[in-house]
């Protein structure tokens, strides 16, 4: 019989702090955006042409970013633009074809891509046509390795059975959506209406058009919520039984998201409700048999991120968990991110400047890293406890030439509190996640990341640039 994950509301509240989610390391912030440092951007189309030389056998990621939506909903973190105009969307789509353009004189697009994926904004806020002209604008490069995860992010309440029936005859296999709450004042107060009809209607389609899995996204910590009404959106979501669900922390940063501060802050649950919410769900996806990947990440048993869990060949990037263990990823439109030759790049943010740029240059490149050894050893580690639950020292040890125990002596002894909390298990041979520790993942992680400890030197506590753990 599978162990019952339990988790002591008293111990979820001591750790709920401020620290990194680790889509990457070193983290975003953190990277560097003159040439004369770190990484240069005007080398997007050299560090490209290495890769494609280097690794030509070797499959890779690719992430297209779409950036409209019709409405703003108040939570929203991600870069969008609110726009209807179909002719902002056509310069849009020519712009990315400028891009692809750059990228195939590169090389790189002959190595296979075993996972696709379009996020937003809402992808499907363009139309039948639009979505199959991008997609075939990309696969007129690219070419598909077997087996490989399409996907794509949609909104119910714009996404029609003609585009599910378009994208699942294009190839995609996947959908992934956001629901946040079902309760009708929950939605009002976040200005995001979508109906349980409405939700059940596009999966129902996405699943009849043979797509094989479905991602609900739900968010805790929103205006209104309660124990009993996020009961319910949980028991309704168990109904619906998606493949994989992403139950988020809601991270107010209206600092950031200025959109944030319409949010009526006074009807948002305390900490102390909110690790109720929480622990509700933990405990319901649990009872259910879903899988807890980490993070804020489940996935029914048979789902390939449970066996990759299961198996410790579980990977993260920047489009969450992937069984694609260290794949190159390219990324196409606004403020992308990707990896490529052992660099982070980004996309400018700005839609017009990016148009401006793809249209004069090819590339919209405006920072991004150039990864150390020292910062390769770090993300190892920290991947390996984000994904996997454990760091296997003598791994570590074989692939970075390193004495686990003497380079990390400082972050063992700082990670001597989570054991006596339970939450890790230390040996000679390994670093172990808890199931509790699983939970508290991050917080775990967090002794090995040098530019965060660097940053606590300088007084910069990261209250205000990272999201709450719970």
């Amino acid at each position: 019989m599978r162990e019952r994950l339990e988790v002591p509301k008293e111990l979820l509240a001591r750790y709920a702090t401020s620290a990194p989610r680790y889509t990457s390391y070193p983290t975003a912030v953190d990277w560097e955006k003159d040439p004369e440092k770190a990484f240069d951007p005007a080398t997007y189309g050299e560090r490209l042409e290495a890769a494609a030389a280097a690794r030509p056998g070797e499959a890779i990621s690719l992430y297209t970013h779409i950036p409209y939506c019709a409405e703003l909903c108040l939570f929203c973190g991600c870069n969008v633009q609110i726009s209807r105009s179909n002719e902002r969307r056509e310069r849009y789509l020519e712009a990315i074809e400028h891009e692809l353009r750059f990228i195939e004189r590169t090389g790189i697009q002959k190595r296979a891509v075993k996972q696709f994926h379009w996020g937003g904004g809402t992808p499907t806020s363009l139309d039948p046509d639009q979505l199959e002209q991008l997609f075939g604008s990309i696969m007129s490069r690219f070419h598909m390795a077997e087996g490989a995860e399409v996907s794509i992010e949609v909104d119910p309440r714009v996404t029609t059975p003609e585009q599910i029936e378009r994208l699942a005859g294009l190839g995609f296999n996947r959908i992934s959506m956001g629901v946040q709450d079902f309760e009708p004042d929950v939605q009002q107060a976040i200005k995001r209406v979508q109906s349980e009809e409405m939700t059940r209607s596009v999966i129902q389609s996405a699943r009849e058009a043979g797509m094989k899995s479905v991602n609900v996204d739900l968010i805790y910590g929103l205006p209104h919520q309660t124990r009993d009404g996020f009961k319910r959106t949980v028991e309704t979501t168990l109904d619906i039984a998606p493949e994989r669900v992403a139950l988020f922390h809601y991270a107010h940063v209206p600092w950031m998201k200025k959109h944030q501060a319409a949010m009526d802050t006074d009807a948002m649950p305390s900490a102390e409700q909110k690790l109720d919410l929480f622990a509700d769900s933990i405990e319901a996806f649990d009872t259910a048999g879903y899988v807890y990947l980490g993070l804020d990440h489940f996935a029914l048993p048979e789902d390939e991120l449970s066996v990759a869990a299961a198996d410790g060949t579980l990977h993260r990037n920047f489009m969450g968990y992937t069984t694609q263990r260290g794949r190159e990823m390219i990324s196409l439109g606004v403020s992308s991110i990707g990896e490529v030759d052992g660099c982070y790049v980004q996309n400018i943010a700005n839609e017009p400047e990016y148009v401006k740029d793809v249209a004069e240059r090819g590339f919209a490149t405006y920072r991004g890293h150039a990864m150390t050894p020292e910062d390769r050893l770090r993300r190892d580690i920290i991947l390996e406890l984000m994904c996997n639950g454990r760091v296997d020292k003598r791994r570590i040890e074989a692939e970075h030439g390193i004495d686990f125990d003497a380079t990390f002596a400082l972050e063992l002894g700082e990670l001597r509190v989570p054991v006596e909390d339970g939450l890790v298990e230390l040996s000679a041979e390994q670093i172990k996640l808890t199931p509790v520790g699983q939970v508290l993942m991050r917080n775990v992680a967090v002794p090995f990341d040098r530019y965060l400890r660097e940053r606590k030197a300088r007084g910069e506590t990261g209250k205000s640039t990272f999201s709450k753990t719970l």
